[in-house]
């Protein structure tokens, strides 16, 4: 039977999902695939409160990349590690950069192993898995062997292990758990104009059960939904300055490419000129030399 659910997309839905500590700790646990002993969100820098007018630069700024900090402790074949775990968020795909420059400020503040998860509302790339994970590997460069990776405090700071997750077109044969719990955030419309979602697989797990549950609750929320009404606002704006910015971008390019070819094109005249002055100085010589040669023929007549 399907049931009606807030779209997780929205940064409104997503977080109030994801205060639900509960709901965080496991949903996270089944995507990196450790066991978390503890979990707690790290206070946020920057919050935008959706019950304000912001300029649209701000909503660029502060807006497209909606991020969820948590200190947790893990559970590892090492033994328990307190790491930072970064969950990013995106709609648009100009996004990308912030999250780099996101990252690079995290390394700079703090000490911990940092796990980043990405949540795109856009196709990043068709050839990659819908759910991918990136890992380090340790490789002998003598060698060129990889072995077993090792704890290691100071590799542990500059690295970091990723997992990105392509939400447009993600596969939902719920052949296991994770593709259950995934299934509720999956994006099959081609816009976000849907605020309301309906889920019509079985819901025969009990993280799946709790997520469901609460994005029911938040469908029909009166206070979310206003928040949503914002939000959408905001994204149509966003992509319509979005959409004008890469106009400005095609025409400057074309005007680039107009003023090469009149470069080139004074450049060939200018070469062409030059051949032309070379050509007449060339005939001016000739001309001299054939004065010359007169002028030795007439002397030689006159003394003969």
């Amino acid at each position: 039977m399907a049931i009606l659910i807030a779209n997780p997309i929205y940064d409104t839905v997503f977080k109030y999902l994801m205060e639900d500590l509960t709901i965080a700790k496991e949903l996270i646990q089944e995507i990196i695939h450790e066991e978390i002993i503890h979990i707690e969100p790290k206070p946020q820098e920057s919050t935008v409160n959706l019950g304000e007018k912001l300029s649209s630069v701000e909503y660029i700024s502060h807006f497209t990349v909606y991020r969820l900090d948590y200190i947790a402790i893990i559970k590892t074949s090492e033994g328990e590690k307190k790491v930072l775990i970064e969950l990013q968020k995106a709609k648009l795909a100009t996004d990308i950069m912030r999250f780099r420059k996101y990252i690079g400020e995290q390394y700079t503040r703090d000490s911990y192993p940092i796990i980043t998860i990405y949540f795109l509302g856009y196709p990043l790339d068709e050839n990659l898995p819908k759910v991918l994970e990136v890992s380090r590997v340790f490789k002998d460069r003598i060698s060129n062997q990889t072995f077993e990776r090792k704890k290691n405090e100071f590799i542990d700071s500059l690295t970091h292990d990723t997992f990105i997750i392509q939400l447009k077109g993600l596969k939902t044969d719920l052949q296991n758990r994770l593709e259950k719990v995934l299934s509720i955030f999956s994006q099959a419309a081609e816009s976000f104009k849907e605020y309301v979602l309906k889920y019509e697989f079985p819901v025969d797990d009990e993280l799946q059960k709790k997520i469901a549950e609460r994005l029911r609750y938040a469908a029909s929320d009166s206070e979310i939904k206003k928040k949503m009404d914002i939000e959408q606002d905001i994204l149509i704006e966003l992509q319509n300055l979005e959409r004008k910015i890469n106009e400005q971008e095609e025409m400057i390019q074309k005007k680039d490419k107009a003023l090469e070819e009149k470069d080139k094109a004074l450049e060939e005249k200018d070469k062409a000129l030059g051949e032309k002055d070379k050509a007449l100085e060339e005939k001016d010589k000739a001309l001299e030399e054939k004065d010359k040669l007169i002028q030795e023929l007439l002397e030689k007549l006159k003394n003969s």
